[in-house]
C-alpha cells in the first residue's frame, strides 16, 4: 500500500530552477529593513503601520527577467506600493517612490512616484488585489489592479550590475497589506511574468491526490454502520482489542489506508501554503459550500482521521495553519452582493467548531507572545484576532451602488438625519417619494442578507460558550472566558493604542452584538433548566457578590469608592456580614444568622441572589465592559457620518437656490455654480450608500435592542446594589458610564427609522433612568468627581426636553425633594456649574423675556460659542412642579436658603468681576492696536464667564419670583442682607453694562468671533427681570425695602435705566440704539413693567434725596463708604456698618482692620446683637442664632501643652482664646 501511494504521487513531483532572482525560496518581509513603527504578522506576510510614514521591503531581489507580486490591501488609505534597491534611504517622510532608484504606485491620490509624481491609476478600495509588475529586460514597471493593467507607469528604469529591485511598500498611519503572492498561487496571473516564489506544484499535486484519497475513504466510513461502535472502542484504552487480522472488515482496510496517506499528507499539511491551497477546497467542499444549520458527518469525519493518525505535533501545527487560513481568508475576501464568500466561510468555521476536539484545541491550546515585540501573535483564536470573525466588512463604493442602486435623501432643513421628522422638512415631490420607497426597500432587503451573516456567527459563539464538553477539567466556556478576560483587559487597558489594527472598534461593535445574543441564549437555557432558582434574560442583573468576588480580575478598574484595595481595608467586615459570616475573636469565620443581626440592632442586607450560572454573570459583566471600552465609542462614531451627510445636503440646497437666482446672463457663475452642484449631489450620492449601510447593520432594530437590553441590565444591577448601603462602593465605575452612555445611545444615535419613543415599555425604562440619575447625581458613595460630574451633566440633559422633564416631575415625592436639596446644596467646594443648569432649565420660559430659545443677534443655524449655551439650544419648557417644590423647601429651610443664596452670589460675583477684568483687558489691546489678536482660551473665558453670569442671575431671578419673602421678609433674620447684597450686584452690573464708551460697549462693538453671545440683551433683560419683581410686583412694605436698599446703593444711578428702552442720551447714533422695544422676545407687558419701573424709582429717587441728612465723613463705613458705622467689634472695638460686618461674618470672623478673632458685635450704646460665643442667651431677635449657630459651635476643651488652662476653641476652624481673656471676649 505505501509502495502503491508513493509511486501515485511520485510521479507528479516537479521542480524548476529559478533565473535573475536572488534570495531565499520562501519569500516573506524583511524585519530588518523596516523604517518607522510596523506591527508585522507572525508569518511575516501582512503588515500595519504605526508611524508616520512606515516603510518594508521583502526579503528577495531580482536583476533580469519580467517578475510580478501582489498586495491584498487591508485599507484604502495612503500607501506607495511598488519596488526599490537597496541603495534607498528611506525616513518617516519618504518612502517608496520618493527615491530616485524607487517606483511606487499610490491608489488613494491616484499618483504614480519616482522623485516626481504624475496622475496615473485607479482609486483602490479595501480588499483590492493591487499587482506590481516589473520587465527587466525592457526597463517597465506596470500595475494592474484585480487584474486589470491600469497601463505602463514607468518605462526608464534602470537596469544593470548594482541594480536589483525589492519589493517594497510605504503605508501611512493606520494603513496594512497582506501580501498574497507570499502564501498562495498568484490570483491574477500576467502572461509572460513569473512569481516571486514560484509555486511548489509538485507538493501541491502530492497533497491533492491525497486529499482525494481521504474523500473517497471517508464516504467508505460513512456508509458503515460500525462506525460509531469503532470510535467508543478507540476512545476506551482499557479495553483489550482484538488482533487486526481477527477484524478484516471493511472499516479496518479503510483504516490501514488512511494511515498510509497521512504518512505521507502530515509533512504536507505543516505548511501553510498547502493547507490554503489544498486543504482549505476540500473541507469547503465538504461542509457544503455555505450550509451550516445541520452538522456535517464526512467534515466531522475527516477531522476525526486528523486527530487519530496524524502525529501529535503535525495535527497541532496542521490546525494553526487552518485557523490562520480561515481567518485570512474570511477577513480579506471581496464583497460581493450577497456575500457568498463570507457565508462560505463563516459555515465552513461553525462545521468545524462542531467538531469537540478541534473546539477544545483552538480554543485552550495557544499561548500568548510578549504584546511589546513588534511580532503579535495572529492565531486564530488569539485574544485579539477572533472578533475579526464577528465583523461584517462593509462593501467599496460600487458594491454597495449595487446593493442600493437608487438613493435618497432628506430634504429637511433641521439638524439630523430623520426620516420621520416633518418639521422644517421641505415638500417631498412624487419622484423623491418613489426613491424613498426603493430606498429603503433596498436597506431592508440588505438588512435580511446580513442578518443571515450575523445567525452564523451567533452560532459560532453558542459552540464557544458551551458548559457540558469537559475535557481535562475545562470547558469550552471556561477557556472562552480566560481569553474573553485577557481581550477586555487589552481593550480597556494601555496597550489598546498596538492592537488597533487588528481589533479595531467597528470589529468590537460587532463582536459586542453576536456575543450579547448568545449570553441571552444561555441564560434563558438557565432559567429553563432550574425556574424556581434563575431569572428570564428580561430579568438579568449583575449581583453586587460579583464586584467584591476574589476570584474576578477586575482589580485595575476603578469602583465607586476608589481602588479595591482600600475598599477591602474599610469594608471588609461589612462584606462578611452581607455574606452572613462573621470573624471571631479566636480568627476563625462562622456563619451568622440573621435573627442575631437584628437583635443586635444592625439591619440585615437583601438575601444574597443568584440570577443565573456564574459563568453567564461573568460574560454579563464583561459585556457592559466591553460596551463601555469600544462599542459605545464605535456608535457615536457612525453618528458622525449623519452630521456630515446633513451638511453636504444643506450645502447643495443652499448651491441650488444661489443658481437659482443668478441671472442667465452671468454664464461663468452659473457654470460654477452648476459644477459645485455636481460635486455635492456626488457626495451626497455616496454619503447616502453609506447611510443605508448604516441604517440596516449597525442602526438596525435588533442592534437596538440590544443596547435597550444592556441598559436595563445595568440599571437593575444598581438599583440592587444600591440597597447595599456603603458596599455599593464596589461598583466598577464604568457600569455608571455604561448606564447614560446607553441611554445617549437610545435616545440620539440609532436612527429615527428605529425611534426611541417606540422601545417596548418605555416608560418604565424613563422611570428607571430618571430614579438611578436622582438617586445617584449627589450620592455621597461614589468619591471620584469626574464621576460625579458626568451623572450631573447627564441630570442636566434629562431636564433638557419636556417629555424627560415630565417623567421627573413624576417621580415619588421623596424623589423629587431629594433632588432639589440636591441642587440647592451651597456652591462652593463642589462643582457647580451643571447644577446651575438644571435650575435654568427648570425656570426657562418663565423669567423676563426667557422665552427665545436661540438668542436674538444670532440665526438659528449658528452653533453657540461654549458648552455654557447648551441649554439655550433646546426649547423652552419650564417645570412649575419643581419651581413650587424649590419655593417650598427655600422657605421652610432656613440654614439650606441662607447657605444657597450666599454662595449664588459669591460665584455671581466672581464670575462677573472676571468677566469684567477680562472685558477691560481687551478694551485696553483695542485701544493701543487696530489689529486685535486674541487667544482663543482667552475668547473662550470671556464668553464662558459673561454666560455663567447670564445664568447664576435667571437663577436669582427664580428665586425672587417663585420665593420674594427671602428678601422681602425681614422676619426672616438673613432676608435684608440679602436683598442689599442682591441689589449691590445688580446695581453694579446695570452701571457696568450700560456705561457710555464703557468696555462692555466697546466689546459688543468689536467682530470677535466666539464672542457672539457677549451682548447687551441677555445681561440685561435678566437684571430689569430681578427688579421688576422685587418692586414693581411686590407692593407694599416689601416694594418699599427694596426701592430703598437699591436706591441707597452709592453705586446706583436710576437714569442708567433709561438705556434698556433706548431713552440714554449716551446712545448717539439712533439705528444702533439698543431698546427692548426691538426684540419680539420682550412682550407689551414687561415693556410696561419697565416703563413703570424707571418712573416709580425717579419719583423714590427725588422723595429720598430730600429726606437724605448729610452724614459726617469721619462718622462713614471706611468700608464701603455708603452707611454709618453702627457696628462695634468685640474685643478690638473696630467699627464699620452692620451690613459689611454682616457679609463678613458670613464666610469669616476676623476684623477688617487687625485681623483679630470677633467674638461679638455691639451698638454704640453697647448693646449686643450678635454674640459668637457658646449656643446659650444669644439674642434671637435677631436670627443670628439661626444664621450662624451650626458654624459657631464652640466647645470646651483642655490643653495638652499648656497646664491648667482651658481654651474655648471653635469647633471648624479650631481657633482658640485663652480663659484668662474669656469674660472680655466672651
Amino acid at each position: 500500500m505505501e509502495e502503491h501511494v508513493s509511486s501515485n504521487i511520485s510521479s507528479r513531483s516537479s521542480n524548476e530552477e529559478d533565473s535573475g532572482r536572488i534570495g531565499p525560496p520562501d519569500v516573506i518581509l524583511d524585519i530588518l529593513s523596516n523604517v518607522g513603527t510596523l506591527i508585522v504578522e507572525p508569518d511575516r506576510l501582512g503588515v500595519a503601520s504605526h508611524s508616520n510614514f512606515s516603510t518594508v521591503r521583502a526579503n528577495c531581489c531580482v536583476y533580469r527577467g519580467k517578475w510580478i507580486y501582489e498586495i491584498m490591501l487591508g485599507s484604502k488609505g495612503v500607501m506607495q506600493l511598488g519596488w526599490c534597491t537597496l541603495n534607498c534611504r528611506f525616513s518617516q517622510e519618504e518612502g517608496v517612490g520618493d527615491t530616485p532608484d524607487s517606483y511606487a504606485y499610490d491608489g488613494t491620490r491616484l499618483r504614480k512616484w519616482n522623485v516626481k509624481t504624475f496622475k496615473y491609476g485607479e482609486a483602490w478600495l479595501s480588499g483590492d488585489v493591487i499587482s506590481c509588475a516589473i520587465d527587466l529586460d525592457n526597463g517597465t514597471v506596470e500595475f494592474f489592479r484585480n487584474g486589470h493593467s491600469m497601463g505602463i507607469a514607468f518605462s526608464n528604469v534602470k537596469t544593470g550590475p548594482g541594480y536589483a529591485y525589492f519589493p517594497a511598500a510605504s503605508l501611512s498611519m493606520g494603513e496594512n497589506i497582506h501580501n498574497l503572492n507570499f502564501l498562495n498561487v498568484i490570483t491574477f496571473p500576467v502572461p509572460g511574468y513569473k512569481p516571486l516564489q514560484e509555486p511548489r506544484w509538485g507538493e501541491i499535486r502530492q497533497a491533492q491526490a491525497l486529499l482525494r484519497y481521504l474523500e473517497r475513504l471517508v464516504s467508505i466510513l460513512l456508509d458503515d454502520d460500525k462506525v460509531a461502535g469503532f470510535d467508543a472502542r478507540i476512545a476506551k484504552a482499557d479495553i483489550t482489542q482484538l488482533p487486526l487480522a481477527e477484524q478484516r472488515t471493511r472499516i479496518s482496510t479503510a483504516f490501514l489506508i488512511a494511515a498510509h496517506v497521512f504518512d505521507k499528507l502530515g509533512p504536507l499539511l505543516k505548511n501553510l501554503y498547502i493547507v490554503e491551497a489544498c486543504l482549505l477546497p476540500t473541507l469547503l467542499q465538504l461542509s457544503g459550500g455555505g450550509v451550516w444549520h445541520q452538522s456535517k458527518p464526512a467534515l466531522l469525519k475527516m477531522l476525526d482521521l486528523f486527530w487519530a493518525l496524524l502525529q501529535d505535533f503535525e495535527v497541532r501545527q496542521c490546525m494553526e495553519s487552518l485557523a490562520a487560513v480561515l481567518l485570512a481568508s474570511y477577513r480579506y475576501t471581496p464583497v460581493l452582493p450577497d456575500f457568498k464568500n463570507a457565508k462560505k466561510f463563516l459555515a465552513l468555521t461553525v462545521c468545524i467548531l462542531r467538531h469537540q476536539r478541534t473546539r477544545r484545541y483552538l480554543l485552550s491550546s495557544f499561548e500568548f507572545v510578549d504584546r511589546y515585540v513588534f511580532v503579535l501573535n495572529c492565531f486564530t483564536f488569539d485574544k485579539l484576532k477572533f472578533p475579526v470573525f464577528m465583523h461584517i466588512k462593509p462593501p467599496d463604493d460600487s458594491g454597495l451602488q449595487d446593493l442600493i442602486p437608487e438613493v435618497w435623501w432628506p430634504t429637511s432643513v433641521k439638524v439630523g438625519f430623520q426620516l420621520d421628522d416633518t418639521e422644517n422638512m421641505l415638500p417631498d415631490s412624487t419622484e423623491s417619494l418613489e426613491r424613498k420607497r426603493k430606498y429603503i426597500s433596498s436597506c431592508e432587503k440588505l438588512r435580511c442578507t446580513v442578518e443571515e451573516l450575523e445567525k452564523m456567527q451567533v452560532e459560532m459563539l453558542k459552540l464557544l460558550l458551551l458548559h457540558n464538553d469537559v475535557m481535562e477539567g475545562k470547558t469550552s466556556r471556561d477557556c472562552f472566558l480566560e481569553k474573553f478576560h485577557i481581550l477586555l483587559k487589552e481593550s480597556s487597558g494601555i496597550t489598546w493604542v498596538f492592537h488597533s489594527h487588528t481589533c479595531p472598534l467597528p470589529v468590537l461593535l460587532c463582536f459586542f452584538h453576536r456575543l450579547l445574543q448568545a449570553v441571552r441564549f444561555y441564560w434563558d437555557m438557565f432559567q429553563s433548566e432550574d425556574p424556581e432558582r434563575f431569572t428570564f434574560s428580561g430579568d438579568a442583573f449583575v449581583p453586587i457578590h460579583m464586584f467584591w468576588s476574589d476570584n474576578r480580575d477586575a482589580g485595575e478598574f476603578q469602583r465607586c469608592g476608589g481602588l479595591m484595595s482600600h475598599l477591602n481595608r474599610t469594608l471588609g467586615t461589612e462584606v462578611n456580614r452581607a455574606q452572613g459570616f462573621e470573624v471571631r475573636d479566636d480568627g476563625k469565620v462562622v456563619k451568622m444568622e440573621r435573627k442575631s443581626a437584628r437583635d443586635a440592632g444592625n439591619e440585615d442586607y437583601p438575601a444574597r441572589e443568584m440570577p443565573s450560572g456564574n459563568s453567564i454573570m461573568e460574560l454579563l459583566d464583561g459585556l457592559v465592559l466591553l460596551y463601555h471600552a469600544a462599542a459605545h465609542k464605535q456608535l457615536a462614531k457612525m453618528w458622525s457620518l449623519q452630521d456630515t451627510m446633513q451638511d453636504f445636503v444643506l450645502a447643495l440646497q443652499d448651491t441650488k437656490e444661489k443658481l437659482r437666482k443668478c441671472p442667465k446672463e452671468l454664464i461663468a457663475v452659473r457654470e460654477d455654480l452648476e459644477r459645485a452642484c455636481q460635486v455635492f449631489t456626488e457626495k451626497v450620492t455616496e454619503l447616502s450608500r453609506h447611510m443605508g449601510w448604516v441604517i440596516s447593520v449597525v442602526y438596525s432594530q435588533s442592534k437596538q435592542r440590544d443596547v435597550e437590553w444592556l441598559l436595563r441590565v445595568v440599571l437593575r444591577t444598581l438599583e440592587r446594589a444600591s440597597c447595599y448601603r456603603q458596599l455599593f462602593q464596589y461598583v466598577p465605575e464604568y457600569y455608571i458610564e455604561s448606564c447614560f452612555s446607553a441611554f445617549n445611545a437610545l435616545r440620539s444615535f440609532f436612527h429615527p427609522t428605529q425611534p426611541f419613543t417606540e422601545l417596548p415599555n418605555v416608560e418604565h425604562l424613563l422611570q428607571q433612568y430618571a430614579t438611578f440619575l436622582v438617586d445617584h447625581f449627589g450620592d455621597t458613595r461614589i468619591v471620584s468627581n469626574d464621576l460625579r460630574d458626568k451623572l450631573v451633566q447627564a441630570l442636566a440633559c434629562f431636564t433638557c426636553f419636556r417629555d424627560t422633564l415630565t417623567v421627573l416631575e413624576t417621580l415619588p415625592m421623596n424623589k423629587r425633594l431629594s433632588m432639589v436639596q440636591t441642587l440647592l446644596a451651597p456652591y462652593e467646594n463642589r462643582s457647580w456649574a451643571h447644577t446651575n443648569w438644571i435650575l435654568v432649565r427648570i425656570w426657562k420660559g418663565c423669567g423676563f423675556a426667557n422665552r427665545y430659545r436661540y438668542l436674538p443677534n444670532l440665526i438659528p443655524s449658528k452653533v453657540q460659542p461654549t458648552d455654557f449655551s447648551f441649554v439655550s439650544l433646546q426649547e423652552p419648557c419650564p417645570s412649575r412642579v419643581f419651581q413650587s417644590l424649590l419655593a417650598k423647601t427655600l422657605l421652610d429651610n432656613e440654614t439650606l436658603s441662607t447657605a444657597f443664596l450666599d454662595s449664588l452670589m459669591n460665584q455671581l460675583n466672581w464670575s462677573f468681576s472676571e468677566f469684567v477684568g477680562m472685558m477691560q483687558e481687551i478694551q485696553q489691546m483695542s485701544s493701543r492696536s487696530d489689529n486685535l489678536l486674541l487667544e482663543g482660551r482667552q475668547v473662550k473665558i470671556c464668553a464662558a464667564c459673561f454666560e455663567i453670569s447670564a445664568c447664576l442671575l435667571r437663577v436669582l431671578e427664580m428665586v425672587a419670583t417663585v420665593a420674594p419673602q427671602l428678601f422681602t421678609d425681614w422676619s426672616r433674620p438673613s432676608a435684608e442682607l440679602f436683598l442689599k447684597r442682591i441689589m449691590q450686584l445688580l446695581s453694579q452690573i446695570v452701571m457696568r453694562v450700560t456705561m457710555p464708551d464703557g468696555a462692555f460697549e466697546t466689546l459688543v462693538s468689536l467682530p470677535i468671533p466666539g464672542l457672539d453671545c457677549v451682548t447687551y440683551f441677555p445681561i440685561l433683560t435678566v437684571t430689569v427681570g430681578i427688579l421688576v419683581q422685587l418692586i414693581v410686583r411686590c407692593g407694599g412694605s416689601s416694594q418699599e425695602k427694596a426701592v430703598r436698599a437699591l436706591l441707597t446703593d452709592t453705586g446706583f444711578q436710576p437714569s442708567a435705566l433709561d438705556f434698556v428702552l433706548g431713552n440714554a442720551s449716551s446712545q448717539q447714533k439712533s439705528d444702533k440704539k439698543f431698546s427692548f422695544r426691538n426684540y419680539a422676545e420682550v412682550n407689551t407687558e414687561e415693556i410696561q413693567d419697565v416703563e413703570l419701573l424707571i418712573s416709580h424709582l425717579s419719583n423714590q429717587q427725588k422723595l429720598l434725596s430730600a429726606q437724605t441728612q448729610e452724614t459726617d465723613e469721619e462718622n462713614l463705613c471706611t468700608i464701603c463708604y455708603a452707611n454709618p458705622q453702627t457696628a462695634i467689634f468685640v474685643p478690638c472695638h473696630h467699627r464699620s456698618c452692620r451690613t459689611c460686618i454682616t457679609q463678613q461674618l458670613l464666610s469669616k470672623r476676623e476684623c477688617f482692620f487687625c485681623k483679630a478673632t470677633i467674638v461679638a458685635v455691639q451698638d454704640a450704646k453697647g448693646t449686643h446683637y450678635c454674640k459668637l460665643g457658646r449656643q446659650v442667651s444669644w439674642l434671637h431677635h435677631t436670627g443670628w442664632d439661626s444664621m450662624f449657630g451650626h458654624q459657631w459651635d464652640f466647645h470646651w476643651a483642655e490643653s495638652k501643652s499648656v497646664k491648667n488652662t482651658a481654651f474655648l476653641g471653635l469647633a471648624h476652624s479650631r481657633k482658640v482664646c485663652c480663659k484668662e481673656c474669656q469674660d472680655s471676649c466672651f
